[in-house]
């Protein structure tokens, strides 16, 4: 069982996806803000981190960045609203996936097992490398966001 953290601004969507986590037998949290989660990870790091990108304040790039800093075994799958967005998302940053609001609730699924799965690899074999400049570099390329 992972320890899931939903962070998103908008209250129905953070409901959404912790019930998608609840019902795989994961626990969840949820956090309004990237400083909200921060303080949620301080006090238990998560697993998993499903962020949106576009928030009020610190943004979900920014909160990326962080947690590769600060927590390099945590996933993080990144939630817009941009339909055609087509980054080339690396498993090198333990950014695994995007999701395109309204979610389709099986993408959210697979997305989430393989969040989970690539944190127990990076548990199992010690903490991920993170090239923090290139992993920059590509969530500031999603300027459109």
């Amino acid at each position: 069982m992972a320890f899931v953290l939903v962070v998103d601004d908008e209250a129905d969507v953070r409901q959404l996806l912790g019930q998608v986590v609840s019902k795989a037998g994961h626990d969840v949290a949820e956090a309004d803000s990237s400083d909200a989660a921060l303080r949620v990870m301080e006090q238990r790091a998560a697993d998993v981190v499903f962020t949106d990108i576009q928030m009020p304040g610190r943004d979900g790039r920014w909160l990326t960045l962080e947690l590769r800093k600060r927590y390099p075994q945590t996933s993080v799958v990144l939630a817009t609203s941009v339909a055609d967005l087509e980054p080339s998302i690396t498993l090198r940053f333990g950014v695994l996936s995007y999701l395109v609001k309204p979610f389709d609730l099986s993408a959210v699924r697979e997305a989430l097992k393989t969040a989970v799965d690539w944190h127990d690899q990076a548990v199992a074999s010690g903490t991920r490398d993170v090239e923090h400049a290139r992993l920059e570099e590509w969530l500031n390329s999603l300027e459109m966001l």
